[in-house]
């Protein structure tokens, strides 16, 4: 916290920086607003708390580490650049009866697609299985590194997975 002798410096350092901080926000206000096409914030409201941002830690500036532009610039884009992130970021914890019914759906449609697909591969061989497995993860020439055949080998796997699962009614 201040001391009160040293706030009369600060508010005459903060007359000196106001109109240079007031330029360096409406500059920097514009570009978040630009970034944020569909947000809530307001131009005005970005610039307010970029000042306020100012005055805050107007008491850390030493001038014999940078100038008074530089300090505003580095303080006023610190912000912008925090109320940007904040203004993106997305909540962390849901609300729990929300999305409930979505989840519960997805989850149905994931065990019931992966019920199907462990038939469809059930009625292939072992090589096309083990094929179809390494497919979630690896390229077809990790596959043949992998499985120690050769790269038309697996190309062939794919081709009768494929036809698999047409056949089953997946794809064209």
């Amino acid at each position: 916290m201040c001391s009160r002798s040293s706030l009369p410096r600060l508010e005459e350092l903060f007359v000196a920086a106001f109109p240079l901080a007031r330029r360096t926000a409406e500059v920097r206000s514009a570009n978040v607003v630009a970034l944020l096409c569909d947000t809530a914030l307001d131009r005005d409201d970005l610039k307010q708390e970029s000042l306020i941002a100012v005055w805050s830690a107007l008491h850390h500036f030493d001038p014999a580490r940078a100038s008074l532009r530089t300090f505003i610039e580095r303080v006023i884009g610190s912000k912008m650049a925090s109320l940007f992130r904040h203004s993106r970021a997305k909540k962390r914890t849901n609300r729990p009866d929300q999305n409930r019914g979505e989840e519960s759906l997805c989850l149905l449609v994931t065990v019931d697609l992966r019920m199907d697909l462990q038939c469809i591969l059930g009625k292939l061989g072992l090589r096309e299985q083990k094929v179809a497995r390494l497919l979630v993860a690896y390229d077809p020439a990790e596959i043949a590194r992998r499985l120690e055949i050769s790269r038309p080998a697996v190309y062939r796997s794919i081709d009768r997975i494929r036809a698999a699962l047409v056949e089953a009614g997946f794809g064209k």
